[in-house]
């Protein structure tokens, strides 16, 4: 059945794939399987996510007796090698496909979880949050994840990749408050060890059993309409999807447009035009701005006096904004565009961090974050949907693991900047006001991007 054979091992022999050969010819179309284990990745992930950070940071250099500067100097050091990580990976997702590369993701961020509970020094932290912080930029970076998830879709895209990055935001709100109460009561240490047999614990054996790389290399199409060898056809709006006898998913996605020729450009070609440049400078100005108010927030709240307790809850607050965001953007988007809906995310994004700097009481943090989060969710989820409509599935992880580059150096630099600064004027407030221009700034870019012209024989 399948034309492409991964790499095999122990765990994923002739069991494995007789299993996934069944699963295959069953009900469900097997790329929502694909968005499980992608939703299970993220869940866990979230340890290394700027608002997490947040929750360790305080504890972490206060024991210690570091700057803040000097912790999130480990930040800047991981995600600086995911850049180069993240071209290789992204090619390797294109040749090999996911499976190993995500289970060896996975043991790593496991084993960096756990690691970071034991550390006692400066460069032991640095060493050890940096192989994490590397693996979660790179080869599970919600750019990598969604573009595996986009190989599989194509007029479900925007709703798949909702559901698979969701994961991120259900592990935030579960896992925030989980984490301040075993700081609170044990200590910041067995926080770490808890995210690390977590990770080991519920992504491990999915992922090794059933990441695949592509519908085609299992004898499918794209969405679930039917398999290579009958030559199903496209579906139409009102007709039901393999394994949707009760018409949920088609009628939830009645809105979406058909399937049109797609779009494949290969990274050469991709590289050629004026649109993959300003959307990757757009990708990397908008890190820079995000990244430094991601990791930040949490201790600006507390710095202002808002209690420990009520700034550790408004990374439960963003991460739910997000989730409801994603969802409600997932179903607009089909109607409007995925490229409109950026743009106004960006503007939304840019008024969620002037209220996250201007903020003084909970009332105003809980306000703020809201805003903020759900602009993040929806600008996460738009970008991966550009990415993928504008340059195609064929070769999208060459084309993202190039333009992650960019969006990873934003990454490494922007939470270092605010630090720098905090450290500077003993507050963010310039940090933060930079930020807001910073994302006022991708906004105009994204306005001169348009869509590549299909490639012609």
């Amino acid at each position: 059945m399948s034309k492409h054979k991964e790499p095999g091992g122990f765990l994923a022999g002739r069991f494995a794939d007789s299993m996934v050969e069944r699963m295959a010819r069953g009900p469900v179309y097997y790329g929502w399987y694909m968005v499980a284990v992608v939703f299970t990745v993220t869940m866990v992930r979230v340890g290394f996510n700027g608002h997490f950070f947040g929750i360790f940071l305080k504890p972490m250099s206060q024991e210690f007796g570091w700057t803040r500067a000097m912790t999130t100097g480990a930040v800047t050091t991981g995600t600086l090698i995911a850049v180069g990580l993240g071209i290789v990976m992204g090619r390797m997702l294109d040749r090999y496909g996911p499976r190993w590369l995500l289970v060896g993701a996975c043991v790593i961020l496991g084993a960096a979880y756990i690691g970071l509970s034991q550390v006692s020094a400066l460069v032991m932290f640095y060493i050890v949050y940096a192989v994490g912080r590397s693996m979660a930029q790179s080869a599970i970076h919600n750019g990598m994840l969604s573009t595996l998830v986009s190989k599989w879709f194509v007029r479900r895209r925007t709703t798949a990749i909702a559901i698979a990055i969701a994961g991120a935001y259900v592990g935030g709100m579960l896992l925030a408050p989980v984490i301040q109460q075993i700081i609170t009561t044990y200590g910041w240490r067995a926080a770490w060890v808890f995210l690390g047999v977590l990770t080991w614990s519920v992504v491990l054996i999915p992922a090794a059993l059933l990441l695949r790389r592509s519908p085609e290399d299992m004898g499918l199409l794209p969405d679930g309409r039917g398999s290579v060898e009958n030559g199903a056809g496209t579906l139409s709006g009102s007709e039901t999807q393999v394994g949707d006898e009760e018409g949920v998913w088609s009628r939830t996605l009645a809105s979406e447009p058909p399937e049109a020729d797609e779009v494949s450009l290969t990274l050469r070609e991709a590289t050629r035009t004026v649109t993959f440049w300003l959307l990757c400078l757009v990708n990397g100005v908008n890190s820079i701005a995000t990244t430094g108010i991601n990791f930040h927030t949490v201790p600006h709240f507390t710095d202002i006096g808002i209690s420990t307790a009520v700034a550790a809850s408004t990374v439960s607050v963003f991460t739910l904004s997000q989730f409801v965001a994603v969802f409600v953007v997932g179903t607009v988007a089909g109607r409007v565009g995925a490229k409109r809906m950026l743009l106004a995310a960006l503007l939304t994004l840019a008024l969620g961090a002037f209220l996250i700097a201007r903020a003084g009481s909970a009332a105003d943090a809980y306000l703020a974050v809201a805003v903020y989060g759900g602009s993040i969710g929806a600008r996460t989820l738009l970008f991966s949907v550009v990415w993928a409509d504008f340059f195609g599935r064929g070769h999208l992880g060459s084309i993202r693991g190039v333009a992650i580059a960019f969006q990873l150096v934003g990454n490494a630099s922007g939470a270092l900047i605010a630090a720098l600064l905090y450290d500077i004027n003993g507050d963010y407030n310039t940090a933060f006001t930079i930020a807001v221009a910073g994302i006022l700034v991708s906004f105009t870019m994204l306005l001169l991007a348009r869509r590549p012209r299909p490639q012609r024989a």
